[in-house]
């Protein structure tokens, strides 16, 4: 049994494994690309950062067209590390502590003007607030920062150092990230503009990261312990938790598709690469 709290103890009832009868993985690219990340826009059109040669690559794929392309940033002399698709399927590409949006053909550097390191780039939903782990010259750790792209604000969320996996909920009043307290990892749940944070903890488990489901309501969970690695359903109270995935492998939640019940994420394989992946989850209810 696992006992997640909210602030305080929940008791849960006992979790069912469904490895075989809740869920299918499907291989999309195996450890051979070692994928780094990955994201895929609603036309079905993936870009994928692949570790080839010591160096990453920046792919763009879609599969029903069997069309492959590298992208190439002249522009920025570091390795791509992560990117988003925005809602017209521009690219928001993280470079070198560095952010570009690139659009149709042309190419800009977002906030130029600010001295700034900024990785891990997420919009919200309606693509005014650019989420995004960022240090400033005076700064010894990251931190989180919003970007308001209309006023042109920049917000430091406080109490975000140390943080890891952040991630915009559906409704884009909340975020979710992973701190390390007492030597186990925990999920906090803040609200973008700085209202006190709420903790999840297990008793039994690492929770390294979370995606949101549709809502508010249910987040999608990577968690470990120290025998195995799990993808767990559950509410943001920490209750009704259900194991969508136990394997023996690491893996890291990208994203949720709702309309395609599928869930992309990362596997590390034995020779220590990444494999691209979706969970299909075509009989699970959230």
């Amino acid at each position: 049994m696992f006992h997640f709290r909210l602030l305080i103890f929940l008791l849960l009832p006992v979790l069912t494994y469904g490895q075989s009868d809740i869920e299918t993985t499907e291989v999309l690219l195996n450890s051979r690309w070692d994928v780094q990340h990955a994201g895929r826009s609603e036309n079905g059109t993936y870009f994928f950062v692949s570790r080839l040669a010591e160096t990453n690559h920046l792919f763009l794929w879609h599969p029903e067209k069997s069309a492959l392309h590298q992208l190439k940033f002249k522009f920025c002399t570091s390795e791509p590390e992560k990117a988003l698709w925005t809602a017209h399927e521009d690219l928001i590409v993280a470079c070198g502590g560095m952010l570009f949006q690139a659009k149709d053909k042309e190419i800009k550097q977002l906030m130029p003007d600010r001295d700034i390191l900024a990785f891990d780039p997420k919009l919200n939903s309606t693509e005014n607030l650019l989420l995004f782990s960022g240090q400033r010259p005076n700064q010894q750790e990251m931190s989180l920062f919003t970007f308001d792209f209309i006023y042109q604000n920049l917000n430091q969320l406080e109490g975000t150092e140390k943080h890891d996996n952040a991630s915009w909920s559906p409704s884009d009043e909340l975020i979710v990230c992973s701190f390390v307290e007492h030597e186990k990892k925990v999920l906090k749940l803040l609200h973008w503009y700085d209202k006190p944070f709420d903790t999840i903890q297990s008793d039994t488990l690492d929770l390294n990261q979370a995606i949101w489901s549709e809502t508010d309501f249910r987040l999608i969970v990577g968690a470990s312990d120290k025998n195995y690695h799990y993808v767990i359903s559950m509410r943001k109270d920490g209750s009704k938790a259900d194991v969508i995935r136990r394997c023996n492998h690491p893996i890291e939640l990208l994203e949720y598709q709702p309309k395609q019940r599928k869930i992309l994420a990362l596997e590390e394989m034995e020779d220590g690469r990444n494999q691209l992946v979706n969970i299909m989850l075509d009989e699970i209810s959230f």
